[in-house]
């Protein structure tokens, strides 16, 4: 069986729906319709909504959507309804001013058929997806899948592991914090070899019920996590926030042959957040520094005493605070105005952070409360 890897696709769209920008109070209002791009048959009960928050509606029995004074995220516009390719739009700043927006869904394909797998194989990758996707946090423990069925399998011998794919968005019921997520798996990776787990996809949050009794285990999710630290770092506060960031770059070896040659030795050299963050002219942000990141946080995040209790060693690991990396694959590492990767395909995370998956993430509009 040939072995597809999905790729995302970028889709133009015909702009027809009132559009008005109210930049005052960072909120914008907008409508619009989807429609079969075959026909022009509008499409009934499609999900529009902006990637990773909380921010999404559907569209009627005409296929009109509406938004009216939403926050303002920068983040991607995701349009998806079952048995169409999903269509993500990022407006740049001169389409927010345009008046109307149509977007034309094209049909799917019929997917690929995967391969035959005996139930307790299947049952392996399953326990496998779910661990690398959701993670094996406190947080993760109390996530559920209500649709695991519609998970399809792909055996990828090259790296001993397996493929992961799914046509419906997955619903996942996170009780812990207070979430459940309705996540558009765009691929899933599994490598035997390494034991490591590679996904990306696009996700709306909707609220379970009153937010004020989940804003405690939130704020025990955020502190110290990999957003805590963009949106430290864009606000020029990391140190206000308890992180300490240094660059790991490999030791040259000594030319006096009496000395104790440690080849593999790292050398950590502090680094300023000013030497980290990169603002171009534009006022885009991005980490052009090369080199692996080894970032520490000063406090103990709560899933801590969580993950020391069932892990004999612990990644990321100090007396007192965790210590994480971040590993750019290609420099520089453009990040968005609220502090996320723009390519999160783009980096890579060792130490504490390799345990933040899905169970653990929060949505892009979430505010956490004070100290």
């Amino acid at each position: 069986m040939t072995i597809l890897y999905p790729k995302y696709r970028y889709y133009n769209c015909f702009l027809l729906a009132f559009f008005c920008l109210q930049q005052a109070c960072a909120q914008i209002s907008f409508t619009g319709k989807v429609i079969n791009e075959i026909g022009g048959i509008a499409i009934q009960n499609a999900s529009v909504y902006f990637n990773n928050t909380t921010i999404a509606t559907q569209t009627n029995q005409q296929g009109e959507f509406k938004f009216e004074a939403v926050p303002f995220v920068n983040t991607e516009l995701i349009i998806f309804s079952p048995g169409y390719e999903l269509i993500v739009f990022k407006p740049t700043t001169a389409q927010l001013l345009v008046k109307k927006f149509i977007f034309k869904l094209h049909a799917k394909e019929s997917p690929a058929l995967p391969e035959n797998l005996t139930p307790e194989l299947k049952k392996n990758y399953l326990n496998a997806f779910y661990q690398g996707f959701l993670g094996i946090t406190d947080e993760a423990f109390h996530c559920e899948v209500s649709n695991g069925k519609d998970i399809y399998f792909t055996e990828d011998k090259r790296n001993g592991g397996f493929i992961a794919f799914a046509d419906s968005a997955l619903v996942i019921t996170n009780t812990l914090l207070g979430y459940k997520i309705y996540y558009n798996l765009g691929n899933f990776f599994y490598d035997g070899f390494n034991g490591r787990s590679y996904f990306a996809g696009y996700c709306r949050y909707e609220e379970l019920g009153d937010e004020k009794q989940f804003l405690s285990n939130r704020s025990h999710a955020y502190f110290g996590s990999s957003q805590h630290f963009y949106r430290s770092l864009i606000a020029h506060q990391l140190n206000k926030e308890g992180f300490g960031v240094f660059i790991n770059k490999p030791a040259k070896a000594s030319r006096d042959k009496n000395a104790d040659q440690n080849v593999g030795d790292d050398n950590f050299s502090p680094i300023t957040e000013q030497q980290i963050l990169w603002i171009d002219s534009s006022n885009n942000f991005s980490i052009g520094i090369k080199g692996k990141l080894v970032v520490q946080y000063n406090k103990n995040p709560h899933s801590k005493s969580y993950l020391s209790k069932i892990l004999p060693y612990l990644e990321g690991d100090l007396k007192k605070g965790i210590e994480a990396n971040i590993d750019i694959k290609t420099a520089p590492l453009e990040l968005t105005t609220i502090g996320v990767p723009v390519d999160d395909t783009n980096v890579e995370y060792g130490g504490y952070w390799s345990y933040e998956k899905l169970g653990n993430l929060l949505p892009l509009d979430y505010q956490p409360e004070l100290h």
